[in-house]
């Protein structure tokens, strides 16, 4: 019972892992096109980017 929840947690870590990372690589595409779409004078892009510093600075 013990080697198969030590062999759990190790799974679940490594997938904790594997989801911080998709998010990272989620958070940078859309990064990029809020950027893209600013440089167009997007105001929805405007909004974004300002929820996204409101969620940063925890004001959200």
């Amino acid at each position: 019972m013990l080697f198969r929840t030590k062999k759990e947690n190790e799974y679940l870590r490594s997938e904790v892992i594997r989801l911080r990372r998709l998010c990272d690589e989620k958070d940078s595409y859309f990064m990029e096109l809020m950027a893209d779409a600013l440089r167009h004078g997007s105001k929805l892009a405007a909004k974004h980017m300002s929820d996204r510093k409101k969620y940063i600075n925890g004001k959200y």
